[in-house]
């Protein structure tokens, strides 16, 4: 207050008007301008992760991830990248010990990963039930994951390698979606091809079929008609 005092009585003694001490105006300095366009923010990159040799991987049921067990960070494979979390952000690399970037958001099959499925994993046990899985070796895995993608590989019979859901409830994958074929569980029926012997009747030998499901020959249609891969059955030979 007493400062206020000081400095009216100053511009009383300068003989300045009130009336010209309000037309006075401050100038404010303009903020910076901003960031020319193209400079990018720089994000830190996870730190890498030890690996002796190539990670085996382990697929997880009822999906088409693959997890590197053997260490403890999370670091996953899905469809042709490397994927793992890191302070808030998720990274991802065609290669599994360099080469990563930032990935926006979260990648949409990680909803479907079970947080505990590293206990599944250390008791062989998913659903409650065995899970009997085998370890993929790093070069199968670059050769084969876009053909077992293509083929459902993980649903064949042969190759699933657990009976129940997460939550206990019996799975049947793929073989329980119905497309009006009759499909097999191993492998498929003989060709059927009946080979016509003097007389007219037929030997009823064929050719084991080789495939299982999703290979090259699968069952037999509910009208008769033999799958690809199948020849149509001769049932009657033709006396001459």
């Amino acid at each position: 207050m007493r400062k206020v005092i000081l400095f009216a009585t100053m511009i009383l003694s300068l003989g300045i008007p009130i009336s010209a001490m309000a037309q006075v105006t401050i100038t404010v300095p303009p903020p910076p301008p901003p960031p020319p366009p193209g400079v990018r923010v720089t994000v830190p990159l996870p730190p890498p992760i030890v690996f002796p040799a190539p990670p085996e991987v382990v697929v997880l049921p009822e999906t088409e991830v693959y997890v590197v067990p053997s260490v403890p960070q999370e670091i996953f494979f899905y469809n042709g990248y490397w994927w793992r979390p890191w302070n808030g952000r998720w990274y991802r690399s065609l290669y599994y010990d360099r080469g990563w970037g930032v990935y926006g958001g979260v990648p949409f099959w990680y909803s479907r990963i079970p947080r505990d499925w590293r206990e599944n994993y250390r008791n062989h046990l998913w659903g409650g039930h065995p899970w009997n899985y085998h370890y993929i070796h790093h070069s199968d895995l670059q050769r084969n994951w876009r053909t077992w993608h293509d083929t459902h590989h993980w649903d064949r019979p042969e190759h699933r390698e657990f009976t129940h859901h997460h939550d206990g409830r019996v799975y049947t994958g793929h073989l329980d979606k119905g497309r009006g074929e009759g499909h097999v569980s191993k492998g498929t029926a003989g060709t059927g091809q009946g080979q016509v012997t003097k007389g007219g009747t037929t030997t009823g030998q064929g050719t084991p079929g080789t495939g299982g499901h999703g290979a090259t020959g699968t069952g037999v249609h509910s009208s008769g008609q033999t799958t690809k891969g199948q020849h149509t059955r001769e049932t009657e030979g033709k006396k001459k």
